[in-house]
């Protein structure tokens, strides 16, 4: 394993983990690479801690208590550990970067800066994983595909040429709502969420 802890000159720190791939019991070495990305939610603290935000503490009931420990706080923690499993089990593994950054959600700068000026450390991987969903429960495992990326549009639907209250005017006047609910339909299918 080698880690690369880095803080660029007015920059969040940054964190690149890079584990070889492993050939496990199949005596095969996977020749893919995947990155690992998570952020730290820590800030700011907020009020009603009873342990330090920014310290994990395990409490005799053996859980983790700490600011972001249940939402990405756990993302390197979640990322070696998985690797460890696989280790463990004598499963193989591929080449794996782990990615931590220091900046908050909805600060893209550093990111952006550390990722094109470390591209050389990261790799072409051919699985993103980020690490960036809540665990809503201690027992329950959770998931969630299809994270990022949208697609941003305006989307405009005009039936009149002028404001009416519906009962003022006779006569049919069509309804925006289901004009765009039918527009929307043709690109995605709302039962199976498939494009179009």
């Amino acid at each position: 394993m080698n880690i690369k802890a880095i803080e660029d000159e007015g920059r969040s720190p940054f964190l690149i983990v890079t584990v070889d791939a492993n050939a496990g019991n199949s005596g095969k070495t996977p020749d893919y690479t995947v990155l690992m990305y998570g952020h730290l939610d820590k800030q700011p603290y907020g009020s009603g801690w009873d342990t330090p935000p920014a310290e994990p503490v395990i409490r005799e009931d053996g859980k983790l208590y700490g600011r972001g420990s249940s939402d990405d706080g756990f993302a390197f923690f979640t990322a070696i550990l998985a690797i460890k499993a696989c280790q463990a089990t004598g499963c193989s593994h591929p080449k794996c970067v782990i990615t931590i950054e220091g900046s908050e959600e909805g600060e893209i700068f550093d990111l952006e800066h550390y990722m094109s000026k470390y591209k050389s450390d990261l790799g072409t991987p051919n699985l993103v994983i980020c690490l960036d969903a809540a665990a809503y429960t201690d027992t329950t495992m959770t998931l969630t595909s299809s994270l990022r990326g949208y697609y941003d549009f305006d989307l405009t639907a005009s039936v009149l040429s002028n404001n009416i209250h519906s009962g003022m005017a006779g006569g049919v006047a069509p309804m925006p709502l289901p004009i765009l609910t039918n527009l929307l339909q043709r690109v995605q299918d709302f039962k199976t969420q498939d494009m179009k």
